[in-house]
C-alpha cells in the first residue's frame, strides 16, 4: 500500500525525471541554438535534479521536508503562538513585608558606597592642596590673613 507521502514523491520524481532528461538531452545534441533555449535548459537540469533528490529522499527516508504538509500553514503556527502568548499572565509582585527591608538595606549599601568615594576625593584633594601649599612656600610665598603674599 502506497503511503500519501510516497504518493507525493513519485509526483515529484515524474515531474523532475522528464525534466532532467530534456535538460541533458539538450546539452547532450550539440548545446543550445540561442540564449533563451541556453537558460530553460540550465534551469531544467538544475530543477531536475533537485526534484530528483527531493523525491528520492521523500521515498526512501523518513524526513519531513514540509513541503506538502497540510498541518505546516504559517498562518495556524503563528495563530498557536499568539495563542499561547496571552496564556502567560504577568506575574504580579508579591508584596512582602521583607520585601521593603530589603530594599532598605540595598539603599543603605548605595549610600555607604557613595559615602566612601566621597572620603576618598576629601582625602585626595587634601593631599594635592597640601602639596601645591608647600611648593607656593618653598617659592617664597607666606600664607598671611589676607591670603598669599611674597615672604
Amino acid at each position: 500500500m502506497i503511503n500519501k507521502r510516497n504518493k507525493q514523491a513519485l509526483w515529484v520524481l515524474l515531474v523532475a525525471i522528464p525534466s532532467f532528461g530534456l535538460g541533458v538531452w539538450q546539452f547532450g545534441i550539440g548545446g543550445a541554438t540561442s540564449s533563451f533555449v541556453a537558460i530553460v535548459t540550465s534551469i531544467a537540469v538544475t530543477l531536475g535534479g533537485a526534484g530528483i533528490l527531493v523525491g528520492l529522499t521523500m521515498l526512501f527516508t523518513k524526513n519531513r521536508l514540509g513541503w506538502f504538509d497540510d498541518d505546516l500553514v504559517l498562518e495556524t503556527i503563528f495563530k498557536k503562538e499568539k495563542k499561547e502568548m496571552t496564556k502567560i499572565k504577568k506575574e504580579e509582585p508579591i508584596k512582602k513585608e521583607g520585601s521593603e527591608s530589603i530594599g532598605l538595606m540595598q539603599r543603605e549599601k548605595e549610600l555607604v558606597k557613595r559615602s566612601d568615594e566621597l572620603n576618598a576625593l576629601v582625602s585626595e584633594l587634601d593631599v594635592e592642596l597640601n602639596q601645591v601649599r608647600e611648593s607656593l612656600e618653598i617659592k617664597g610665598w607666606v600664607f598671611s590673613d589676607n591670603g598669599w603674599v611674597i615672604g
